[in-house]
């Protein structure tokens, strides 16, 4: 990504560039554009680049050259994006060197012919040096002395060559291109053009602006003169890592909450793009899942909707850490560069504040180095589009705040538009498309699915020091009670069943609410008994008094729709309430009892200084319903049944509630939903069921009739209701031999394959006989959420033979051999060598395709495979080579991605040698890397990816003589085939 302006060389810049014979580096600009050196496109009339991880090789044209020949420096246009950023964000920090003070510490990434393997496979190399303006007075390039000198080539030529156009950097800007290997510095010395030769020249910015790039941003680098932006930003990057490195998993010790490692403890979840917008959406309206850390990648800003305990404020930790923490690699290397700014709306608005501009943020963040910023430094920061801005909890602010807190980001947004925003809030709290007039895009944290479950589970026991048996243990309980499975795919549920599995030996409760109890019994009365504090010894400290005080709180803060109160407040609240609970009075005034239960509860907490919340929303709202009934204020809940923060509190309620309130209190619902033709109410009725020990038949008969009006679902709004409402719904739902419709069709599947349950694996064997060919690749897609055996042989094992069987992960593989394989499959993500390895079929598949791998590096593990006929290979970026075909001596066709076509001649000699290719499909420009002289006379049938030159076409009869059909792109110039006979050309899409 091209988002980084902490400084360069940042990798995914670096290019490489082959042409005219030579091959050269550059660095890009922006997606587009590359800088470079005249030379290396001084010869030649086609050049193609390349950057690490991304696309090519991809065409270009020489945009710009300097009027003067001895300014060795040029402009490239790549035909298409080398990167998948926005086409706006351009590297825009360039340095003038001001002095003639050597300057060390400077840095240039290119592709030298020195790290070039036996092969002859590029490898860039990345140089450190010190520019010394004073050794070349009377020239126009800057001298570069290498810190690291290579050994001379055996032929005599240059160990850097190939290293020219690489972008040389002073202090992260950009200050030259580098141009020669010096003469008479026996390869320790480089030169380089500086940038003030090209900014200088009016054509060069000119054709900048006209090519998207900003203005340039000059800065002049000089000495080691100190920077007061740059000096402060290092000492709030460590702030922020120190702060945010950390999540506490409450209730795991009897003695006080364990700190989790954040690197340790943070599991990648998925979130989904809003399906009623998203571009990736089937025509069922089911979204392509991503990873949740990635959600801002290609997105400037998003909004992120998850339910209480999904993984939101971790989510934020994590991303606010990876930017502190300084250069990201890999799929975060978008947050490069960034400065983090966590922004906790419930802190930023206590007391009715208004909420902080930029020159505020540090400071209602609650940093202690807040006044010791330069000025303006924060204004700066988003000015330049670096600000990593992490709103956390619109669903934490009063609802009549939540408008404001829009036009606050609205303004923020307009000042400072070039910066990444997240948003979250609970699902429901704000509206659709609540912010979609500044852009922004809607994701949602989806439930941990049956892998990532027991990936956390794992790391808990580790991060807890538990006995590892444990964690088979509380795996074992989790798959085979169907309640806990549910709750586990919320990771704040996952880790209060692992904490309450290992206080209560391996017994667990069933269901939330029995789930919640136990959870409060063992904050509020173990932890006491085994380790009490010396001023409550002699005092006899029940659940009971202090669930008490707790829940008067959480009623409060409920009617008043606020997630924090002053400490003042809180002790008022105590102090009204201590005459009916003396055991707790026994501790002595209100304060002190605060401060009791702030240190031993586990449940309140103090995040600033006089403000009191608890440690997660669901306490408070599991607490407050239990205050609600007690209290008998079921009008009070029935009059906010239409808000959305009421939904959760309104569910325990009914858990809580005796069986003759809970018949009142759904009949009261029916009865709003009926009056207000509501149906989101009518399907909170529905979902309160599960919760209600005890109901009279007539009222759950006439909450399942309401249910039943959307059933079977019309629209993913539908289907999402009904997928909270859980397992009841499924015995409803019609399989799809009563339907006719695709769409509605795939409305109930995605039903029962969200609800995620093992009494949805009928129902979802029924779909794997349905006519409509994307429903059953649906059904194929919700096995990571089931156990992976049972999984294959209850519903897999039904699907049509035809079909193609995409396996996502190891488990599935395993389980998949069991059944005996399948005859077309298709390996979907980083499945590393050893799994693809042990996987391999036992004779049964013909055709497998390979993509959207990142691990694999080789092909070694084909030898397992060795019966296949049919290999496909895509979006592989680390596979170096495809040598490994000889394995595979059936193979008559093979499809190869633009990331894995032929790069080298060595990948075009294992074709040309492979006794039974037939088919092959490759992009077009990988025939640049086939030897003119090179004959393939096996294969029958060429599809090409890409436009090929009029030149590399006309070749194609002679390099595959045996040839009887070629599939170009429609439109292709096809003047280079004249007269060749005897092949049929079919123009593909």
């Amino acid at each position: 990504m091209l988002t980084g302006d902490r400084g360069g060389p940042v990798p995914e810049r670096v290019v490489a560039i082959f042409g005219g014979g030579r091959q050269g580096s550059g660095y890009l600009l922006s997606p587009r554009v590359v800088l470079t050196a005249a030379h290396v496109v001084a010869h030649g009339s086609e050049f193609l680049l390349r950057v690490p991880g991304g696309q090519g090789p991809v065409r270009c044209e020489v945009v710009w050259r300097p009027e003067d020949a001895s300014c060795d420096a040029a402009l490239l246009l790549a035909d298409e994006p080398l990167t998948g950023d926005a086409p706006g964000r351009a590297w825009n920090r360039w340095g003038r060197i001001g002095d003639i003070a050597p300057l060390a510490g400077c840095e240039a990434i290119g592709y030298p012919y020195v790290q070039r393997d036996g092969a002859g496979r590029l490898e860039s190399e990345h140089v450190t040096g010190t520019v010394k303006p004073g050794s070349a007075l009377l020239g126009r390039a800057y001298p570069l002395d290498i810190d690291q000198v290579p050994a001379p080539r055996a032929d005599g030529g240059s160990p850097w060559a190939g290293f020219s156009g690489a972008a040389l950097f002073a202090r992260g800007l950009l200050a030259g291109v580098v141009v020669a290997d010096a003469e008479g510095w026996r390869h320790g010395r480089m030169k380089a053009i500086p940038v003030g030769e090209l900014l200088d020249d009016a054509s060069f910015v000119a054709i900048l602006v006209k090519l998207g790039c900003p203005v340039p941003d000059v800065r002049e680098v000089s000495g080691p003169a100190s920077d007061p932006d740059a000096e402060f930003e290092e000492r709030y990057a460590r702030y922020v890592r120190d702060r945010h490195s950390s999540l506490t998993i409450y209730g795991v010790d009897l003695n006080h909450d364990r700190e989790w490692p954040l690197d340790v403890s943070y599991l990648s979840l998925e979130a989904v793009p809003s399906r009623r917008r998203s571009s990736t959406a089937d025509r069922t309206g089911r979204a392509v899942p991503l990873p949740a850390d990635q959600a801002l990648e290609k997105r400037d800003r998003v909004l992120l909707r998850g339910v209480a305990g999904s993984g939101k404020t971790t989510l934020v930790q994590w991303l606010a850490v990876t930017a502190a923490k300084g250069p990201a690699q890999g799929d975060l290397a978008y947050l490069d560069g960034r400065v983090p700014f966590v922004l906790t709306l419930r802190h930023l608005a206590r007391g009715g504040v208004q909420l902080p501009l930029p020159e505020s943020f540090l400071t209602a963040m609650g940093c202690p180095i807040a006044g010791d910023q330069p000025s303006g430094w924060a204004g700066r920061v988003l000015a330049r589009g670096r600000g990593l801005l992490l709103v956390d909890g619109i669903d934490e602010i009063p609802e009549p705040e939540r408008e404001s807190t829009r036009h606050w980001l609205r303004d923020l947004i307009a000042a400072y538009p070039d910066n990444l925003w997240l948003v979250t809030s609970r699902p429901s709290a704000v509206r659709d498309d609540w912010l979609a007039l500044v852009g922004f895009s809607e994701l949602s944290l989806a439930p941990m699915n049956r892998d990532a479950v027991t990936e956390f589970v794992g790391r808990w026991h580790t991060a807890t020091g538990a006995d590892p048996s444990l964690a088979r243990r509380v795996l074992t309980a989790v798959h085979t009670k169907q309640d806990l499975a549910a709750l586990a795919t919320n990771p704040l549920m996952c880790a209060l069943i692992c904490a309450l599995h290992r206080d209560r030996q391996g017994y667990l409760p069933h269901g939330r609410k029995e789930l919640y109890d136990a959870a409060l019994a063992m904050l509020l009365e173990r932890r006491d008994q085994l380790k009490p504090l010396p001023e409550t010894v002699g005092v006899q400290l029940t659940k009971e008094p202090q669930i008490r005080l707790l829940q008067k709180l959480a009623h409060r803060m409920l009617y008043n729709e606020q997630t924090e109160l002053h400490r003042s407040r809180v002790e008022q609240i105590i102090e009204e309430a201590l005459p009916s609970v003396p055991q707790v009075a026994q501790l002595g005034d209100a304060r002190k009892v605060l401060d009791h239960l702030l240190l031993r509860s586990g449940l309140l907490r103090e995040p600033a200084a006089n403000a009191i919340d608890f440690v997660h929303r669901t306490f408070q709202d599991f607490l407050a319903a239990r205050a609600a009934v007690e209290n008998g204020d079921f009008g009070l809940l029935i009059a906010n049944a239409h808000k959305t923060q009421w939904e959760d509190v309104i569910r325990m309620a009914v858990a809580h509630a005796r069986p003759k309130e809970c018949d009142a209190l759904l009949t009261k619902l029916v009865e709003l939903g009926d009056e207000n033709d509501d149906r989101r109410i009518h399907v909170l009725a529905m979902a309160c069921l599960e919760h209600a020990a005890e109901l009279d038949e007539a009222v759950r008969a006439s909450v399942e009739e309401r249910a039943s009006n959307i059933i079977p679902p019309r629209n993913i709004e539908e289907t999402d209701a009904l997928i909270k409402v859980g397992p009841i719904v499924l015995e409803l739902l019609p399989g799809p031999e009563e339907l006719t419709d695709e769409e509605q069709a795939g409305y109930v599947l995605e039903t029962a394959a969200g609800i995620a349950h093992d009494a949805a694996l009928p129902l979802l064997a029924r779909f794997c006989q349905a006519p409509w060919p994307r429903l059953r690749e649906r059904v194929v897609d919700a096995w990571g959420s089931f156990d992976a055996v049972r999984y294959a042989q209850e519903v897999i094992a039904h699907l049509p033979a035809d079909d193609i069987l995409t396996v996502r992960t190891p488990g599935q593989l395993a389980a998949l051999r069991v059944l005996g394989g399948r005859p077309r499959l298709r390996l979907r993500g980083d499945l590393d060598q050893a799994a693809l390895a042990a996987a391999g079929p036992p004779g049964r598949t013909d055709e497998l395709v390979v993509s959207m791998n990142n691990s694999l590096t080789n092909l070694d593990f084909l030898k397992e495979w060795a019966g296949l006929h049919h290999l496909s290979l895509s979006n592989c970026p680390n596979l170096k080579s495809v040598d490994a075909l000889a394995l595979l001596p059936g193979l008559r066709s093979l499809v190869l991605g633009k990331d894995n076509s032929p790069t080298s001649m060595a990948d075009w000699a294992t074709m040309k040698w492979h006794p039974t290719l037939e088919n092959l499909t490759v992009s077009a420009d990988s025939l640049m890397y086939l030897p003119p002289q090179q004959v393939i006379d096996k294969v029958r049938r060429l599809t090409l990816v890409g436009t090929p030159s009029r030149d590399r076409l006309a070749a194609i009869p002679r390099q595959f003589p045996n040839l009887s059909g070629l599939i170009v792109p429609k439109g292709t110039d096809l003047t280079g085939l004249n007269g060749v006979s005897g092949l049929e050309i079919i123009d593909g899409p």
